[in-house]
């Protein structure tokens, strides 16, 4: 099966596209080919490769409590954290 390019046009905000330049410049990728391995994902998940969804409350609250630090633990050995989790 011959292949026959063409182009896509994006818009995005220039801060994320710098942001996610870097990311793949570590990666020894580019754009181009970072979205079109995503466009492959899609293909072979016949949808997008991730979950999309809106997180719900207690999710919402864990990442608010996260973002402003509360109620969090710090534990010294693993066993300690281990411990406090039950396992």
């Amino acid at each position: 099966m011959s292949q026959t390019n063409t182009t896509l046009s994006v818009r995005t905000e220039k801060e994320l596209k710098d942001e996610v330049g870097k990311i793949l410049d570590k990666l020894g990728l580019n754009h181009s080919t970072a979205i079109n391995m995503y466009y492959h994902q899609i293909v072979a998940n016949q949808g997008i490769p991730f979950s999309v969804k809106l997180p719900n409350q207690i999710t919402l609250r864990a990442i608010d409590d996260s973002r402003k630090k509360r109620n969090s633990n710090k534990f010294e050995k693993v066993e300690d954290l281990f411990d406090d989790l039950g396992i």
